[in-house]
């Protein structure tokens, strides 16, 4: 390991104390206000859990945790947390992949209230850049979850809730000045008045960015700060009709700008990257008796690319081998139901099914089409001390995509399958493990460019331990996966792909949020080895040892912390032999409230201005200041 990074295997010494201290910690709440035993979750089993009592391995992030951090974007939000890792070609809104479990970047699934979140033809998310002003909750399930969300679901799923209404109807803000010139404004109105929540906000984020690309390293590169802005509102109505029945409304809009860099170009380009996104979704839920509730959600998405250089939209013919213009919709239906067959038994079922369709316009041109119908039913059956958790699920997918004036079609069907155990030690320790399977369906340009490709399988198991009291919530794993029939590009031109492809990773992970002695700690630690089997290399942009340590403390009415990120080296790619150096950023932030309605907020990123890359050739933030203004009345 490179000196200087944080060392994943001295990070476990933190944790190692702080488990010797459990017993001396006085019962304390968590970041979100309830304790750990209290904090219920829903992505693990798709029905409400007690933290404590889910099998698999899921970090929850409140509303509080965000506040706190002064995340600029969701990648900066979450990095730190067990099993999630990321690439981001320069700063907010340039090209981001999300790695969960090590797994490739189209092996994540996101829902938002959730529906599952769109992708490209390539497979890549395209609302990694949502505001996270908006979020009032995320869920990180970590490992194989197929079993219950179908396609790509192989590193995890990202769960995000959008922020709903509470209370007595007021408005709400905040507005932050920083570094390079950020600005961020935040204005709302959130509450509850007969029967109805509503949550209405919009706002902006603006900054002048920094050189998205190393014009040292890449020389054709223009070396101006490339700026980002974003301008986003939403809408959240619940409504509850009688107590067996609610309805809601979602509503959700942005239109996002980031100037980026070409390698290829000339150094006085001008690259642009515009996106516009809208969302429409319903729901109604209804008590169908006093053991079974149903929900029916629905939702319309819309996007729009706008890629240009120097203001004229890149075309066909131009020899960019881009789309100057990109547009979809998805319309997806999820049916969910949770049944309580007996007091120690809960059954869940339903579907999902949607439909989308991209276009894409300029020399890689594409058109494609995507349906995807999935039925699961899974169950948790409580034994005494031992708890069991089965899930199966049928997906069927249906991708056209012409390119180059070839169609190429794929049909196919997949099953996956989950079972978990656990058993309850005592009243605080826990032991879980699981053995699951999953797939990752051809992406439409994968079939464009080779109809025959077949889905790639995922094998994969785990085994625990936790630990749950009042203030403390630990856990521990071994996981492993390993893939068969791995998609793999020749590498040519044009591309081709082939399933000969098997990878592998295996590690341990730990986690901690604890109170220790005044403090407020959150800790974790990934020790890994993702590697492609045929090659015997390690996979692009993975560290095998990474992990942060976020501590803070009340001092005389003003909460201080402190958090360090570090990561081992890793390949920058399958196509070069360019090795990232491991790294290590500390932040600092501060809080104080001025009264019932009125925070200050204070952050430092970055603090000793750690120069690195998360991909060969782009530059990251250095140092960078930050302070927030927040009114959010009791």
């Amino acid at each position: 390991m490179k000196t200087g990074i944080f060392s994943a295997r001295l990070a476990v010494i933190p944790m190692a104390v702080a488990v010797a201290f459990f017993s001396t910690s006085g019962v304390a709440q968590t970041a979100d206000g309830s304790t750990a035993l209290q904090q219920v979750v829903v992505t693990a089993m798709r029905v409400e859990q007690p933290l404590a009592d889910v099998l698999s391995s899921l970090t929850v992030i409140s509303r509080k945790d965000i506040e706190r951090s002064q995340a600029q974007s969701l990648a900066d939000l979450l990095q730190g947390e067990a099993g999630f890792e990321f690439g981001r070609n320069g700063g907010p809104g340039a090209v981001t992949s999300f790695f969960l479990r090590g797994q490739d970047s189209i092996n994540t699934v996101m829902l938002i209230d959730g529906i599952r979140a769109p992708v490209d033809q390539i497979g890549s998310l395209l609302v990694i850049d949502i505001p996270i002003q908006q979020i009032e909750r995320i869920e990180i399930l970590r490992g194989n979850a197929s079993a219950l969300y179908g396609d790509a679901a192989v590193g995890g799923v990202i769960s995000i809730t959008t922020r709903s209404g509470v209370g007595v109807p007021k408005a709400y803000g905040s507005g932050t000045l920083g570094a390079r010139n950020t600005r961020e404004l935040l204005l709302g109105y959130a509450g509850e008045s007969d029967g109805y929540q509503l949550n209405f906000n919009l706002g902006s984020a603006t900054s002048d960015g920094f050189s998205a690309m190393n014009s040292q390293q890449r020389t054709a590169a223009n070396p101006d700060n490339d700026p980002y802005k974003n301008a986003f509102a939403a809408l959240r109505l619940d409504k509850k009709v009688a107590p067996d029945l609610a309805w809601g409304l979602r509503v959700k809009a942005s239109v996002a700008s980031s100037d980026y860099d070409d390698q290829y170009g000339a150094p006085t380009d001008v690259d642009v990257l515009k996106k516009y996104a809208q969302n429409v979704g319903a729901y109604v839920r209804r008590t169908l008796t006093d053991d079974w509730t149903s929900t029916l959600d629905v939702s319309l998405s819309q996007l729009r690319y706008e890629d240009s250089k120097n203001g004229v939209l890149f075309a066909a013919g131009d020899y960019s081998y881009k789309n100057g213009l990109s547009s979809g919709n998805q319309r997806a239906v999820r049916w969910s139901n949770t049944y309580q067959t007996a007091a120690d038994t809960l059954l869940n079922f339903g579907l999902d099914s949607s439909q989308a369709s991209y276009t894409g316009e300029g020399d890689n041109a594409y058109d494609m089409r995507k349906t995807s119908l999935g039925y699961y039913a899974g169950v948790t059956q409580s034994l005494g001390k031992v708890t069991l958790q089965g899930n199966l699920r049928n997906d069927h997918l249906v991708t056209e995509n012409t390119a180059s004036g070839t169609t190429g079609r794929s049909d196919q069907s997949a099953t996956s399958g989950l079972l978990g155990l656990g058993y309850r030690i005592d009243a605080l320790w826990k032991l879980t493990g699981s053995v699951s399977t999953g797939f990752r369906a051809p992406t439409a340009y994968e079939v464009a460019a080779t109809p025959t490709v077949k889905p790639e399988f995922h094998h994969s198991q785990e085994v625990g331990v936790s630990y749950a009291d009042g203030t403390t919530y630990a856990r521990a794993v071994y996981f492993e996966t390993r893939t068969d029939d791995a998609i793999t590009s020749d590498d040519g031109w044009p591309e081709t792909y082939s399933n000969i492809g098997r990878t592998q990773n295996k590690g341990i992970e730990a986690t901690l949020q604890t109170q220790w002695w005044g403090n407020r700690v959150r800790f974790s630690v990934v020790s890994q080895d993702p590697k492609s089997l045929s090659t015997g290399l390690a996979l692009a942009r993975r560290a095998r040892n990474y992990g942060s340590i976020d501590v803070s403390r009340m001092v005389a009415g003003c909460e201080l912390g402190a958090k360090v990120y570090g990561a081992d080296q890793r390949n920058n790619s399958a196509y070069d032999s360019v090795v990232l150096a491991g790294y290590s950023l500390w932040s600092f932030y501060a809080s104080k409230a001025i009264d019932s309605e009125w925070t200050v907020r204070a952050r430092v990123d970055n603090a000793f201005d750690r120069q690195y890359q998360l991909a060969y050739g782009y530059n990251t933030p250095g140092a960078g200041a930050f302070v927030t203004l927040q009114y959010q009345p009791k």
